[in-house]
């Protein structure tokens, strides 16, 4: 058996063309003619031929290493970003290392040491999945001078634009809450609801404010009354004890033409359970909404409507904008993928959005 370890020589042998070019395509260059890139990646496939990283690295004094720092990634939602991110970095020969944190215990010094870390490691971008305040007064404040993609609502206690950043080198993805939460109104609107009462998440968290002063928008607009009730935390149990309260004060005809709002699935579940018991029919009498679009709840008995933030798409842009910062060039997209400027929030040159999508389902039909 050959022992004979594979070149970039023999590959440009195999392909008919210079190591220069074979390089050229190693590193994803977009000087390099479609039909000449296929050539050489079938002599790489027919060789099974494995680029040095290494090699690489001390040629182009690129490590092509991208770091990520994520909080409370025991929701559904950071997973799937975080995923989305690592996928996309592999298709580019890019690779992810990830730091998770622990928000309640996390400070200024932990934060520092963590991206110092990176440093360290070499990494050319930080991606940082900030959904509360206090994270992205970090990430924000950062004084690692790397471009940064920060993951976050667009709206929150303190606004980004009032923050100070480099604005060509810190970016921000965050998803549209507007548009979806006119859908789901108009909607309830068409069933004869004249009333949401709206289950606000912890308002620390950046997407809870956002979430609800989308609703609020809304439901202005449509002339629908608001009724916003504050939950210290996203879990169903506390959804089930405030409606509970509610119904026992007001009674159960008062849920007539309401319907309810939670600012995820779980807190619509809590809800759901305590209109259930109070003999309510679900969407007869009430209807029930979400965000999230956890698994499961098509099988809920009715389904549950709510909306899909879309997190793999938040996780793919956020790794477009990093390739873009880096000078590594356009991801492969599909051909109808929109371009990066039509990602932008009209008037910023920093903040871009992806739209989520509604799941209407038999709970508010």
């Amino acid at each position: 058996m050959s022992t004979h370890k594979v070149s970039i020589i023999d590959v440009a042998k195999e392909a008919g063309v210079s190591y220069q070019t074979v390089s050229r395509v190693i590193n994803n260059s977009p000087s390099v003619r479609e039909s000449t890139r296929r050539k050489v990646q079938e002599a790489i496939q027919a060789l099974n031929y494995h680029p040095s990283l290494s090699a690489q690295s001390l040629k182009t004094q690129r490590t092509r290493m991208v770091g990520v720092i994520a909080s409370q990634t025991q929701y559904s939602g950071p997973l799937l970003t975080i995923s989305a991110i690592e996928r996309m970095a592999r298709s580019r020969n890019l690779f992810v290392s990830v730091a998770t944190v622990d928000e309640a215990r996390l400070n200024p010094e932990d934060f520092a040491n963590i991206e110092e870390s990176f440093v360290k490691l070499g990494v050319e971008a930080v991606v940082i999945v900030a959904p509360t305040e206090a994270m992205v007064t970090l990430a924000v404040e950062s004084h690692v001078n790397i471009p940064r993609v920060i993951i976050t609502a667009a709206e929150g206690m303190q606004e980004l634009s009032s923050r100070q950043f480099d604005a060509q080198r810190v970016k921000f993805v965050t998803t549209n809450q507007d548009e979806a939460s006119r859908h789901i109104v108009h909607t309830l609107s068409e069933r004869g609801v004249d009333r949401v009462i709206y289950l606000r998440g912890p308002q620390q968290w950046r997407d809870a404010y956002t979430r609800c002063e989308a609703c609020k928008r809304a439901c202005i607009d449509a002339g629908l009354d608001i009724q916003i009730l504050d939950m210290n935390d996203w879990l169903s149990a506390n959804s089930y004890e405030k409606i509970s309260a509610l119904l026992t004060s007001q009674g159960v005809q008062s849920m007539k033409n309401t319907a309810v709002w939670g600012a995820n699935d779980l807190l619509a579940m809590g809800a759901r359970r305590a209109l259930i018991e109070a003999g309510l029919v679900i969407p007869d009498d009430v209807c029930v909404v979400g965000y999230d679009d956890m698994p499961g709840m098509e099988s809920l008995v009715p389904p549950l409507t709510t909306v899909n933030p879309n997190y793999e798409h938040v996780g793919s842009l956020a790794m477009r904008l990093v390739l873009d910062l880096l000078g590594y060039g356009a991801a492969d997209e599909d051909a109808d993928s929109a371009s990066l400027d039509t990602m932008l929030v009209e008037g910023s040159e920093n903040l871009y959005f992806i739209e989520p999508t509604v799941v209407l389902r038999e709970s508010t039909r």
